[in-house]
């Protein structure tokens, strides 16, 4: 007997399924979805949802705002700001949107967007009078514009308001500090976790108080009572192991860390490895890595996180060995690409990094990370304007991209154009601006510009934050720039005593000596700081480099044989033998000790170019010319490899043509160097183009160097000027008489007569 299908269930079951399929019901099941996966601290599998409800509701505000804040939570701040936009624009009534963004904007640096986040504070408290976070928003832009008396009055509004309102208590406990009254932020705070016994959010909070006033003990108890409410409060567990480490309870440590790890968000997988690695258990933490990437050779966050310490460790061969691998599965990895051209760079394989970026580039010609990979391909390379283009397009595609920003910072500072960079860090995301690595290079360029003022208010900014290493170093130079040598020491000698092979440091206190005409007191201290680490190969090759450095030649080789003796592998201590065995006309001596270095590191540019030198002074014209063809394979725009190179081929006349080409080059990148002018125009000299000869030389002579007078003088003479070239030598003779180059010209010139 046949079955008849039942036509009315089947229309019935279509109907609910079309019920249940409607763009609000998709809307309100992505929504719910996206918040249990936020709750849950899945952030990329809530963002999905999101995007998923926005999808089925384009015009709903709500799925916006909750997309923002999980953006948010992954550092994603420009395009939460983004997000929070969009829903205002669907609902301006949106009141926690409005405080959202105004939360964001009240962090730049700009005043005016910070006054625009003061608006929009408003504009949420006109929608919901009263509003704690509204409130609090308020008054962060408030103290951002220097108004802390209304900043308090709406933070004591807000708490009135809502006791337990946790970002209210914070932000003024902070302006109770800057006020110094420590006691009364105290007391804020402590009330503040007492009016939310059951919130871990607060207890973690007093937490972070007690450790910024460097209360431990206190700020440990309330780690443990946040972990006894939530045992799976992940930022929770990574403070509280801070704390057991600073107390020294390792073993306790290593329990949290173990705990942290356990969790279910990602982030949190690699911490005991990393506890491992920072607490000396090298091969243990290592190892959980390696475990970590073979359990998924698809996570290259975890193939990222084992290439860098590798890469830490000096093991370029393993990471190299990693990448490989991941590339004969996947040639088209970009990301595999360019990791494994920063290895190829740390090992001086310029060409291979090119290679490898230029292929990443390919598959992804937008990938900012790539374009960073190239600019530092050009640095490497000399190509500066090259470099500046290319961070500048990694922050274009990716404004995000700290690095980027960072290092284009750093290049326009060394290029001269310091309040360009200033510019640049201060157009970093909200988010970024308060970051010590943005505050430490917007320090660096502020000294560059001349503008101590602003780099003394940048520096205390920074120690609110942090009694950072770095901090207290850049502290210390500006007391030195500014003649407060007792001051500069005290700040130095601090940085010294956290980190004692900081070399900077010890540089710079030394440097106190010197500007005070001490430099016996100052190689005191060098010798008194490298010898409390006898068996340290950095500390002797520093000792050497002073030593060298004051005119003690003889300590200097002492301290850098120690140095090889413990290190063998520390090329720098064969180069600073050379580099003596140079300055004492050693020659077959320093051909030695370089050519070590060169068996070690077959691309060494310092080491090519002191062998480059060295036939060069001892007349081997051809091999210097060899070693300089080298350096320019390598790095085709290093300037002193492209000046000595030209210079040699005009002064042996084998091809002035290609010296005058080299020289050009050299002056596109240094057009002021009186070394190049003088170059081009003793290759004009020589090619016979005596009127172009003249203009570069009197250029290059302006500076004084015996040398370039003299071509000077051949150059007038050769367009008839004898009485002029005659006039140029005497000068020259009379304030060296010992210049025999001046005398061999003078002979020619009087010979031509």
């Amino acid at each position: 007997m046949s079955v008849r299908p039942n036509y009315l269930v089947c229309i019935a079951v279509a109907g609910l399924a079309a019920c249940s399929s409607t763009p609000q019901a998709k809307r309100d099941k992505f929504l719910a979805l996206g918040k249990k996966h936020a709750a849950r601290q899945e952030y990329s599998r809530a963002a999905l949802d999101f995007r998923n409800a926005i999808q089925a509701m384009p015009r709903d505000a709500e799925p916006h705002y909750q997309l923002g804040l999980v953006l948010l939570k992954t550092g994603a701040a420009q395009s939460a700001v983004i997000e929070f936009q969009r829903a205002i624009q669907l609902n301006s009534k949106h009141v926690d949107a409005q405080v959202k963004l105004a939360e964001i904007l009240s962090l730049n640096n700009n005043v005016e967007v910070v006054r625009q986040a003061e608006k929009k504070a408003e504009e949420a408290l006109t929608l919901s009078p009263g509003n704690a976070d509204a409130l609090n928003a308020l008054a962060v832009a408030e103290l951002r514009l220097e108004n802390a008396d209304d900043a308090a009055q709406h933070l004591k509004q807000a708490l009135e308001k809502s006791p337990h309102n946790l970002n209210a208590a914070m932000t003024l406990a902070m302006l109770k500090l800057r006020q110094n009254d420590i006691a009364g932020a105290e007391r804020l705070m402590s009330r503040s976790a007492a009016e939310a016994p059951g919130s871990a959010d607060h207890a973690f909070a007093l937490g972070r108080f007690y450790t910024f006033i460097n209360k431990q003990a206190e700020a440990e108890k309330q780690f443990r009572r946040a972990l006894d409410l939530d045992p799976k409060y992940g930022p929770a567990l990574m403070a509280y192991g801070v704390v057991l480490l600073k107390a020294g309870k390792t073993a306790d440590a290593d329990q949290v860390y173990r705990r942290a790890a356990a969790l279910p968000d990602p982030q949190y997988r690699p911490v005991h490895a990393l506890f491992l690695l920072e607490t000396g258990k090298t091969d243990a933490g290592l190892k959980e890595l390696e475990e970590q990437y073979k359990a998924d050779r698809k996570d290259r966050d975890a193939r990222t996180r084992l290439i860098s310490v590798e890469l830490r460790l000096g093991r370029t061969a393993e990471a190299e060995k990693i990448l490989s691998e991941a590339l004969s599965r996947n040639p088209r990895d970009a990301d595999a690409l360019i990791q494994r051209a920063d290895v190829y760079l740390k090992t001086n394989r310029i060409q291979d990094a090119q290679r490898d970026v230029s292929e990443a580039l390919r598959f992804q010609p937008d990938s900012a990370a790539a374009h960073l990979a190239l600019a530092r391909v050009h640095r490497r390379r000399g190509a500066q304007a090259a470099e500046r283009q290319e961070l500048t397009e990694a922050l274009r595609l990716n404004p995000q991209l700290l690095p980027a920003r960072l290092e284009l910072a750093r290049a326009l500072t060394l290029s001269g154009s310091p309040k360009s960079a200033i510019e640049i860090i201060d157009q970093a995301p909200k988010d970024q601006a308060q970051r010590l690595p943005v505050i430490l290079e917007r320090n660096i360029a502020l000294y560059k510009a001349g503008d101590y003022a602003a780099m003394r208010k940048g520096i205390d900014q920074g120690l609110s934050i942090s009694r950072d290493p770095a901090l207290l170093l850049q502290d210390g130079v500006l007391k030195l720039t500014q003649s407060d040598y007792a001051g500069a020491r005290t700040l130095f000698e601090q940085v010294l005593r956290q980190q004692p092979e900081e070399w900077r440091a010890l540089q710079f206190l030394a440097e106190t000596y010197v500007a005070q005409k001490n430099i016996s007191q100052g190689t005191a201290v060098v010798r008194q700081y490298t010898s409390k680490l006898p068996r340290s190969a950095a500390a002797q090759y520093f000792l050497g480099a002073w030593l060298a450095r004051t005119g003690d030649r003889a300590g200097a080789r002492t301290a850098f044989q120690a140095a090889k003796a413990l290190d063998a592998k520390l090329t720098r201590s064969d180069m600073g033998i050379a580099e003596l065995d140079l300055a004492e006309g050693r020659f077959d001596s320093a051909r030695t000790a370089l050519a070590s270095v060169l068996r070690a590191e077959p691309q060494n540019l310092s080491a090519l170019l002191g062998i480059a030198e060295l036939e060069q002074r001892a007349g081997n014209a051809g091999a210097a010319i060899g070693y300089y063809e080298k350096v320019i394979q390598i790095e085709p725009k290093n300037l002193i490899a492209l000046n000595n190179l030209a210079y040699m081929l005009a002064d042996s006349g084998k091809d002035p043509d290609r010296a005058v080409q080299l020289a050009q080059q050299v002056k596109e990148i240094d057009p002021d160097n009186a070394a190049i002018d003088d170059t081009i125009g003793w290759a004009y000299y020589n090619k016979g183009l005596y009127p172009t000869a003249v203009e570069y030389l009197k250029r290059a002579s302006a500076s004084g160097s015996a040398t370039r007078k003299c071509h000077l003088a051949m150059a007038e003479m050769k367009i008839g000027n004898r009485q002029q070239a005659m006039s140029i030598l005497e000068a020259v003779l009379k304030e060296n008489p010992s210049s025999q180059e001046a005398r061999k010209a003078l002979a020619i010139v009087a010979r031509a007569q």
